[in-house]
């Protein structure tokens, strides 16, 4: 029998009530009542006042018990390194006299005792002895105990799940939650950061792209290896060490990851990292012929084998984040970055910190862009620009198209034919198409520099156009998705009024030129059809699927069907010139900008105003609607942001001098220009941010991608290419450059400011 006096059981005894007034913690959810009933302990009720819950004493389980009790294992076990430092604190203090008494020390050698017959004791009857226990302790010594305990009560559920349900969870979180989760372990770090699907999928939904061949060289140059750190680091090229892993003769197969053998573009599990020991040997079977060839079916092979110049094309066929890891594993196995135990693979991770990074260069002020300058064009207007990393490609009033190198300035070729100024021009992969004011359409080859197409049909200048690609517009019966067009168009508006549209030259194509000067649009092989209505000149157009919305000179709106021609609806209220039209297919609407000050939100279905954005005082010649929200630029030298649902603006830009006359923006920023600088806000805020470029007498165009900015403006009365590069600090461009307007002539090459003043239009040394 164990006796327990009545002041160990009750609670509001004199000796314990101060204790309990301390305590914080919660009653048991069990009582001792029902703790010894649970295991036929008899109590005694001389030993409890009335009112406790206990009757008197308790009796020990059968020995049969108390062994399994004893040695049960403990989740605490690991924290006697803790006790162990504590009990010989006391140790110490008892053979030092800090004890105080006989009676202490004497207490200090009865521990073992107390502990072993704690451990006799059932679990509710621990429970119970542990409130009691904890209840009378100080504050200092209950964060001992939450020290020791609450570790023990933790639970990796991740760690615990199949590797494939860990990954399926993860891929829901955002790039916050992905970076704080794989700070939790190193077991974390390796699921979450070689979950390359899941990386990829938040690169796509934060709104990033891969400019072409990024991809291919990251895994070239192992950039999924490396951690920069800070915003001044940068992704480095460690290819080199590849190569001398294979002048050492490091095998292959005891280094190289391996791809799983799902299908490349439903890859789901992980790349394995191969095992430190020597591989097992498996014994041959009668399956062992079948394993082998679902091996050769299997994507793994495409970055196998000795054709090394191969491999890259290879991943761009199995094009799944997977297997592009597993070629970045093929091309530098293990290189020695960072510490042995936290080196993992982490492909797109890395491709979305340098991103990341990018986007977030441009809205901090300190830190500068790379800058390059070049003449073009002489001193005619840039009437249009578009570019993408590789090429720069601007049409001028002086009947040329120029193509120039992103990076370096140079100037590739020149594109000429046209026989009026180039007014307007869109370009998709390697096919240009242009429009100019000798009344033509045509078709160039931007690689070869040639025009492989002129269409004529048009009578007057070719003021707009667009090249429409097939698009989802819904989904069919059996699921499919229905595309429109059925085949790539082009579609022009002219100041003849009417607009004509065009089947786009294929690749291999034919080329084709009138056979007479005068040829109308009926001997032309790739003329569709001719949409009449507008009494005016055609200013904008607008298309997707099969919608296209025409803004002209007769104050009108136009919506129209592509595939037969036919007027939707005839859009009227503007008082004054149509000049600027976006399309919200998405809400079956369309947006128009108005010489009369207004911009007007139309239904395409009903054909009704939804509403008139009213604020700007002059001219709005340009709209842009992208990522939600709606933005306006007018000659009153403001923009205005709107939301597009609602109609309500979100903010007024000011601080320009002059008429906007052109502007960009994206989820981020705005980026206009007016007569005298090229300006970003922020446009979430309205917050004007930065000058980017000043000291100019005109801007003509400005575009801008993810790392770039580029603007073709007026400088002391000539046309120039300004490039502004917030990216190139992570390719190693040297920091002394930043900010510093470099100049270059045609051939790509840095020249002085005083050769500058001898330049030619067209950047040649006169």
């Amino acid at each position: 029998m164990l006796s327990i006096t009545h002041a160990q059981l009750n609670p509001t005894s004199p000796a314990n009530l101060s204790a309990g007034q301390d305590a914080s913690l919660p009653s048991p959810s069990l009582s001792p009542v029902t703790a010894a009933l649970n295991h036929g302990v008899s109590i005694s009720s001389g030993d409890v006042e009335h009112g406790d819950d206990l009757d008197s004493s308790f009796e020990l389980p059968p020995p049969r018990i108390l062994g399994s009790q004893r040695n049960r294992a403990s989740p605490l076990d690991s924290a006697g390194s803790t006790a162990s430092l504590i009990a010989r604190g006391l140790r110490e203090k008892a053979q030092a006299g800090g004890v105080g008494s006989d009676q202490s020390n004497a207490t200090l050698m009865k521990i073992p005792s107390m502990l072993d017959t704690f451990d006799a004791m059932p679990s509710e009857m621990q429970t119970y002895m542990m409130y009691q226990f904890l209840r009378r302790c100080s504050k200092p010594t209950l964060k001992i105990v939450a020290g020791v305990v609450n570790p023990a009560l933790k639970v990796d559920f991740l760690g615990s799940l199949p590797l494939e349900l860990s990954h399926n969870i993860v891929k829901y979180l955002d790039f916050q939650s992905l970076c704080r989760a794989a700070q939790v372990s190193k077991k974390w770090r390796q699921m979450i950061d070689g979950n390359e699907r899941a990386w990829k999928k938040v690169f796509n939904k934060d709104g990033y792209t891969l400019p072409a061949g990024e991809l291919q060289r990251a895994i070239r140059e192992g950039w999924g290896w490396q951690i920069p750190h800070g915003e001044q680091d940068f992704e480095k090229d460690i290819s080199s060490y590849a190569v001398c892993q294979s002048e050492a003769g490091t095998p292959t197969s005891s280094r190289t990851n391996l791809l799983s053998t799902a299908p490349a573009d439903e890859s789901e599990s992980a790349i394995q990292m191969p095992s430190a020991g020597r591989p097992k040997r498996r014994m041959a079977t009668k399956f062992s012929a079948r394993k082998r060839l679902k091996k050769k079916e299997s994507p793994r092979r495409l970055f196998e084998g000795n054709d090394k110049s191969n491999w890259m094309s290879n991943m761009a066929l199995a094009d799944a984040p997977f297997a592009a890891a597993a070629a970045a594993t093929k091309a530098i196995p293990n290189p020695p970055v960072g510490l042995p135990s936290l080196r993992n693979l982490h492909l797109f991770k890395s491709l979305y910190r340098r991103h990341h990074l990018i986007r977030d260069s441009w809205m901090e002020e300190d830190i500068e862009p790379g800058r390059v300058a070049f003449r073009a064009h002489g001193q005619s207007v840039v009437t249009w620009l578009q570019f993408d990393s590789d090429k720069i490609l601007t049409g001028s009033d002086d009947h040329t198209i120029n193509v120039y190198d992103t990076k370096t300035g140079a100037l590739r070729t020149r594109l000429e034919g046209h026989e009026g100024g180039v007014w307007a021009l869109q370009y998709e992969g390697n096919m240009l198409v242009s429009g100019s004011t000798d009344r033509s359409v045509r078709v160039w080859d931007i690689e070869r520099g040639i025009c492989t197409h002129v269409f004529q049909g048009h009578t007057s200048t070719v003021r707009c156009l667009q090249i429409l690609l097939p698009a989802p517009i819904g989904y069919g019966p059996d699921g499919r998705p229905i595309m429109m067009p059925k085949e790539p168009l082009i579609l022009t508006g002219s100041r003849d009024s009417t607009l004509k549209v065009w089947k786009l030259p294929q690749p291999g194509d034919v080329s084709y030129f009138p056979s007479r000067p005068l040829s109308t649009d009926a001997d032309c092989p790739y003329f569709l059809r001719t949409l009449a209505g507008h009494q005016h000149s055609v200013r904008a157009i607008a298309a997707h699927g099969d919608i296209l919305v025409s803004g002209s000179y007769d104050c009108t709106v136009r919506v129209w069907k592509i595939s037969t021609g036919e007027t939707l609806q005839r859009l009227q209220g503007h008082m004054q010139k149509v000049y600027s039209v976006v399309l919200d297919h998405e809400r079956k609407r369309c947006i128009s900008g108005s010489m009369d000050n207004a911009v007007k939100v139309w239904s395409l279905e009903t054909g009704s105003v939804l509403f008139s954005l009213e604020g700007h005082n002059s001219l709005v010649g340009l709209l842009d609607l992208q990522h939600d929200r709606l933005v306006s630029a007018a000659a009153d030298s403001t923009l205005r942001i709107w939301d597009p649902e609602f109609g309500q603006c979100r903010g007024i830009l000011q601080g320009h001098t002059g008429a906007i006359t052109c502007f960009q923006h994206d989820s981020q920023k705005v980026i206009s220009g007016s007569d005298t600088a090229v300006k970003m806000w922020n446009v979430k805020t309205g917050k004007f941010m930065r000058d980017l470029i000043t000291d100019l007498r005109g801007v003509w165009q400005v575009k801008f991608n993810h790392r770039r900015c580029v603007a073709a403006v007026n400088r002391d009365g000539w046309t120039w290419i300004e490039v502004l590069d917030f990216g190139c600090a992570r390719d190693a461009f040297p920091k002394e450059k930043l900010g510093q307007r470099i100049i270059v002539n045609e051939l790509g090459q840095e020249i002085s400011d005083s050769i500058e003043m001898d330049l030619d239009g067209n950047g040649q040394v006169g």
